[in-house]
């Protein structure tokens, strides 16, 4: 019998030298490739999850301020998107990184697209308004708490709600138009003093330096303007007015004097 045994292991007969189906062989090879497989793409997923991006932020009405539902936010050559709720926000990631185009959509006929630029790992905090009438005011897609956004309309609502001045929302000049500027700064308790047919606005109060008259600073969207009169606006041209009388009042991003200032009067105008 151990000489049967002996020779069958020679002959390769035995169980222990048996070997394994072809079929069997492929498919424990198959599956070790596919692990292997497995094990190189993961640190590719872990990659693409460091490299993506996210976007974040609210959109409002241009004309009130107010947050706005069924806005759709979508990423140029990408599948992804989101749609605003009750509360205006959105919120979107897995976004590949580098210079990027942001389609704003609402209803059928609101479309405006902007260039903006992500970084891998980071979010992207923008700030929308959009007119939802046929006042048609331009969109405004800026970062938020950016020198653009404090110097933009976006702002002027965060502004409002502080309640340092006398603002008049695009809402309220609809209700004023064919009024010139005049009208609104003298409704405002702004004074107009006229000579050769130009008006400049006054302002009357204490001051730091002696002089209770002093002339507020004149800003178009966000710039100083050296405007001589100021009839030369209508309310029709502007999408929202501030009026700060007190230098105190001001702004930082409009107090250009915070010792000898004389308050400011902001205009936006329907670019």
């Amino acid at each position: 019998m151990r000489r049967k045994i002996e020779r069958c292991r020679r002959a390769g007969k035995g169980w222990r030298t048996r070997r394994q189906p072809a079929s069997l062989a492929f498919v424990v090879r198959a599956r070790s490739y596919l692990w292997i497989a497995l094990m190189l793409a993961t640190p590719s997923s872990t990659l693409a999850q460091q490299d993506s991006a996210r976007i974040e932020g609210t959109a409002r009405s241009a004309l009130n301020g107010r947050p706005l539902a069924g806005v759709m936010v979508t990423v140029r050559d990408t599948r992804i998107f989101s749609v605003t709720d009750s509360t205006g926000t959105f919120a979107l990631g897995g976004l590949p990184s580098g210079r990027r185009g942001v389609r704003i959509r609402y209803g059928d006929s609101l479309s405006y697209t902007q260039d903006v630029t992500l970084q891998r790992g980071k979010t992207l905090i923008l700030a929308v308004l959009l007119d939802v009438s046929a006042v048609e005011l331009a969109p405004v897609v800026v970062e938020a708490q950016s020198v653009a956004a404090l110097r933009s309309l976006v702002a002027f609502y965060d502004r409002k709600r502080l309640g340092f001045g006398r603002y008049y929302t695009p809402e309220e000049l609809a209700r004023r138009r064919g009024l010139r500027l005049t009208t609104l700064l003298l409704e405002a308790g702004v004074q107009v003093r006229c000579r050769l047919a130009l008006c400049v606005p006054v302002v009357v109060g204490p001051r730091l330096t002696g002089d209770p008259t002093c002339i507020p600073t004149l800003y178009l969207d966000g710039l100083p303007t050296f405007a001589n009169d100021v009839n030369e606006f209508w309310a029709d041209e502007l999408a929202a007015l501030e009026i700060y009388k007190r230098a105190g009042d001001v702004p930082p991003e409009f107090n250009r004097d915070y010792l000898g200032g004389c308050g400011a009067i902001v205009m936006w105008s329907r670019r």
